[in-house]
């Protein structure tokens, strides 16, 4: 055998350990996150330890529910401010006898006790409270200054200081704060026209500075969460999202193309702007119209935000808002009989979830906890996309396939000849080391193909250079000693007409 000089044989180990690694590469993405939370009021509303438990046992980060201002207080309904010379009424003070918070103080207690946090979306202006235009609807848009007092209150309650003196203890603390839910959409937010003209973009920005104003106002790592923007224009009812976002923050041109509008000068705060991007269709679907949203169009809301960024229209507590979906599903059947198979709803959601990702969503919002109940009508099926099949009782319901998406996304595809392309999350978004399971094509047994490590919030992303996998293949992810997601095949996800609710 002929002997190798020493820096010879060190360059072919090297050699040898390159190619290695050339079969597989890991993309740790080290200070990315995806969290997901739930929305559900029903479910969260009435208290119920289980579904509390079943929300923290799905991996669940946090829990949205509408913070109903006019519940809270004394007859929202009244033309009148409450207050009387003996007992005067201050808005800002959570403490305040004219404030009844008990079903938003046993939610944040029950999600505290579980690791879960919660949003507000601060919703539902009492009738005094209301502007002009529309002081004798339900769901008019409220006078800043008075939304702004409310806010304060609700802030200082949920600062993580404030004791009710029930004997209960501190309440745990809110740290997220929405302004409104849907105000492009006439069914929650009014005035939204003037004439054929859009109003509601100038009106909500009116009252989400000083919301902001007022939520950093108690502690300033707050985060203010604006718009949940609705998915689609309509005409005398909604205003189509990108629309809205252009108009509310001062620029012009398409989806294509964002620029400032000269000589508008209305700069808006917020830490999160967020959208509600329900697909008609596949998780690739784009909207007929370039102002519409679904999961696939989410790049142009971020370059529209980019761009304002740019132009200094808007800004938040670390400079660019970041983007949520703070509303997102699809049916499931059953039992809506128009919604999508379990193995699809699931294929369509881990899918949705890469997708969300990969532009940027740093926080999915789903809805909801379980399956609402049949109602009457038009709408008899409408939200039936929880995660949970709804039985008699919370501790009766069902866990779909689809929760398994949910709490342990993992998404692969065909990398050309490349390979296999991955990504996904630890159900407990969370440090793991993943081993990579696949099979070639529609047949035979699946064989371990790498292993990737996921980052401290459990995100792990990839390629594992291979040859020989087929669009009929499918890949999993396992816990090195733990869980394995569900299987997703390599193939293209086929085009397909869906509405979200059925």
């Amino acid at each position: 055998m002929l002997a190798i000089p020493n820096r010879a044989l060190l360059l072919a180990f090297l050699l040898i350990s390159m190619i290695g690694l050339a079969t597989f590469t890991a993309r740790a993405d080290a200070a990315r996150s995806f969290t997901t939370g739930l929305v559900d009021a029903e479910a969260f509303e009435h208290g119920s330890d289980e579904a509390f438990d079943r929300a923290a046992g799905a991996g669940t980060k946090i829990i949205k529910n509408n913070l109903y201002w006019r519940w809270i207080i004394d007859d929202g309904d009244s033309a009148q401010k409450p207050g009387t010379e003996l007992e005067p009424f201050d808005a800002t003070d959570p403490g305040s006898s004219y404030y009844h918070w008990g079903t938003f103080d046993r939610i944040v207690r029950k999600a505290d006790a579980r690791g879960m946090e919660v949003a507000f979306s601060v919703v539902g202006a009492p009738r005094w409270a209301r502007i002009d235009a529309c002081k004798n609807l339900g769901e008019c848009s409220p006078r800043p200054a008075d939304f702004a007092n409310f806010a304060t209150a609700a802030a200082e309650r949920y600062s993580g200081t404030f004791d009710p003196g029930n004997g209960e203890g501190t309440l745990p603390r809110v740290r997220y704060w929405q302004a409104w839910v849907e105000p492009n959409f006439g069914q929650f937010y009014k005035p939204m026209f003037k004439g054929n003209a859009p109003l509601a973009p100038y009106e909500y920005r009116k009252i989400l500075n000083p919301f902001y104003e007022a939520i950093h106002g108690v502690d300033d790592s707050n985060t203010v969460i604006a718009a949940g923007l609705a998915p689609n224009g309509k005409k005398g009812l909604s205003i189509a999202p990108l629309d809205f976002t252009r108009r509310a923050l001062c620029m012009t041109g398409t989806f294509r193309n964002p620029r400032p509008i000269a000589g508008c000068n209305f700069k808006v705060k917020a830490d999160v702007w967020a959208i509600h991007p329900y697909t008609t269709g596949e998780p690739a679907h784009l909207p007929t119209r370039g102002d519409d949203m679904s999961v696939a169009a989410l790049p142009r809301l971020q370059k529209l935000l980019t761009a304002a960024t740019r132009a200094g229209k808007v800004s938040g507590k670390n400079g660019k808002p970041e983007l949520w979906v703070t509303e997102f599903s699809w049916d499931s059947s059953p039992p809506d009989p128009g919604g999508l198979p379990p193995a699809l709803q699931t294929r369509w959601v881990a899918e949705a979830m890469y997708l969300m990702y990969k532009a940027n969503v740093s926080t999915m919002l789903w809805f909801g906890l379980r399956d609402q109940p049949k109602g009457p009508g038009k709408w008899a099926w409408t939200f039936q996309s929880g995660l949970y099949l709804r039985a008699g009782s919370i501790a009766n319901d069902k866990p779909k396939k689809v929760l398994q998406a949910y709490r342990y996304p993992f998404y692969a595809k065909l990398a050309g000849k490349q390979g296999v392309s991955f990504w996904g999350r630890t159900p407990n978004s969370k440090p793991a080391t993943i081993d990579l399971f696949a099979r070639r094509g529609a047949r035979g047994g699946f064989t371990k193909i790498g292993t990737t490590t996921a980052n401290e919030n459990g995100i792990f992303t990839g390629l594992v250079r291979k040859r020989g996998f087929t669009a009929k293949g499918a890949a999993y992810a396992k816990i090195r000693g733990g869980k394995a997601s569900v299987a997703f095949g390599l193939w293209k996800t086929p085009k397909r007409y869906q509405p979200p609710f059925g």
